[in-house]
């Protein structure tokens, strides 16, 4: 499905090669999108475009906003990442390296007020969920292309790349052997 058929996405920014570095990719945050937007932590949905065509549907709830979101795919090339943000890390790179234009955008939904319950009552605080909202955008594009997007590997049931599930392996090998030093 191309994003120009999504009514409530905005661009957010754009994915770049990162140069002599263990993370090979890097986002540019376009330049009209505030910091405030950037670090909301309301929840949303993000989407990786690759020209033009959606490849990934994630949402989040975390704190520091979609930028934090996001560094969790920029970063995967250190630290302890698990199989998912190591390899949409490789696809985003391969794209980007292929000369494709690589892009992100986002979608939230306002606040509403809800009844929580707590150990001791109830109150009522405004909420926005990711996770209903993202198995809506789900469904919505399986409605129109009767598959997920082609990196959304669990809801497609199927496995990662095999070659970026063993380069995840040895990555987790390395890590351990450079620890044992």
């Amino acid at each position: 499905m191309n994003i120009n058929k999504v009514k409530t996405a905005i661009k957010i920014g754009d994915f770049e090669l990162k140069q002599n570095h263990r993370n090979k990719i890097d986002i540019k945050y376009l330049q009209n999108i505030s910091k405030e937007t950037l670090k909301d932590e309301s929840a949303r949905i993000y989407l990786f475009t690759v020209d033009g065509i959606i490849k990934k549907i994630g949402g989040s709830a975390s704190k520091g906003g979609i930028k934090s979101t996001i560094s969790l795919y920029i970063t995967s090339q250190t630290g302890s990442p698990g199989v998912p943000r190591f390899a949409l890390h490789l696809l985003l790179f391969e794209a980007l390296k292929k000369g494709s234009k690589v892009e992100l955008y986002m979608i939230t939904s306002p606040k509403t007020l809800a009844t929580i319950n707590g150990l001791f009552g109830s109150k009522q605080v405004k909420i926005a969920s990711f996770k209903e909202m993202e198995n809506f955008c789900k469904l919505d594009y399986f409605s129109v292309e009767h598959k997920y997007p082609d990196w959304n590997f669990q809801e497609n049931h199927e496995s990662y790349p095999t070659e970026l599930a063993k380069l995840h392996n040895l990555y987790h090998q390395d890590r351990l052997k450079n620890k044992k030093k």
